[in-house]
């Protein structure tokens, strides 16, 4: 064994335990490692270290209440999942595991307040043809934020694999670009293949590649998309932009979003992981097996889907299938 410096080692060490987490998840952890913080100065549980960790199951239990009175459930596991970071991060244990007061409370504040994300409402292709009709595709930025929305539908893509928060935190390595993107044939495109580089799913970032083909006017990602790109053009940043220069985020996609759907008269608690959730509830309707819409979505699932291979030519013919209905 060759010799080494400990204090090096150590600091390439803290560097791979950062590395563990895809800087998305620890942006999404840091509000909750904030407000548990705070919450344990405010209830003088602060360690002569300076930290909160390690925490015992009641400080956790208290903690959920507080944050029961302004907090969705689906947030408040994601706080969770937050504290448990924190305590790795600090080299302590899963302060999570056996506590089953607090499982009790979360399933309280569950009976409570309800569970958000079953709250949330598809956008299927009839919600879709709505949107367009609001629009102006003629103009860029309308032009833009159609193709973003049909490439969310038919790609089932989560917000983070399409949108970013600001120009400042783009990264091509990570962020959708329009050398991201590709056609099987410049004359007469059929499939639409689109690089995803980095998602919740993929903390290695091994990537993956989503094949869309034709759907049916004007329920098209790869007609939409490229018409975006003809008035885009190819240069470097995100492969979704503003005229002024903004990028497409994900507040700005829902606040539009919302906008539309408010002025059509269709109320409800519409995201923009609305789309995922449409593209999937249309699939089951449509008659899609469940196998090909896993596929579809790149959802984990059981190990019989390991056995199941679904060429991309395949997945690009279904697209067909999620406007099926539609009445434009």
């Amino acid at each position: 064994m060759g010799s080494f410096d400990v204090y090096t080692l150590e600091a390439q060490c803290n560097h791979l335990l950062v590395q563990g987490l895809a800087s998305s998840t620890r942006n999404s952890y840091a509000s909750g490692q904030r407000k548990f913080l705070e919450f344990c100065c405010q209830l003088g549980k602060i360690h002569p270290s300076g930290s909160p960790c390690p925490v015992d199951e009641w400080t956790l239990c208290l903690f959920l209440t507080f944050l029961a009175k302004t907090v969705q459930y689906s947030t408040i596991k994601v706080y969770l999942s937050a504290v448990r970071s924190l305590h790795i991060d600090q080299g302590f244990p899963d302060p999570l595991v056996n506590c089953l007061r607090l499982q009790r409370v979360l399933r309280g504040v569950e009976r409570t307040q309800g569970d958000a994300s079953s709250q949330r409402l598809p956008i299927t292709d009839n919600v879709l043809v709505v949107i367009f009709k609001a629009l102006n595709v003629n103009m860029p930025d309308h032009c833009m934020f159609w193709a973003a929305c049909c490439l969310a539908y038919f790609g089932f893509l989560r917000s983070a694999e399409f949108t970013i928060p600001n120009l400042a935190s783009y990264s091509p390595s990570i962020h959708l670009g329009v050398a991201d993107t590709a056609v099987d044939s410049a004359s007469s495109p059929s499939c639409l293949r689109v690089q995803i580089k980095a998602s919740k799913t993929d903390p290695f970032r091994k990537g993956c590649f989503v094949h869309i083909g034709r759907g049916t006017y004007p329920l098209c990602a790869l007609q939409s998309l490229m018409s975006c790109l003809t008035i885009r053009g190819d240069g470097l940043g995100p492969l979704f932009l503003f005229q002024d220069g903004r990028p497409l985020s994900r507040p700005l996609l829902t606040a539009w979003l919302r906008h539309i759907l408010a002025s059509a008269g269709i109320c409800g608690n519409f995201s923009s992981h609305s789309f995922r959730i449409g593209a999937a509830t249309v699939a089951a309707r449509n008659g899609i097996p469940n196998h090909q819409i896993q596929a579809l979505g790149r959802w984990s699932s059981t190990a019989y889907l390991s056995y199941i291979r679904t060429r991309a030519e395949i997945l690009s013919k279904l697209s067909k299938r999620l406007t099926a209905g539609a009445t434009p």
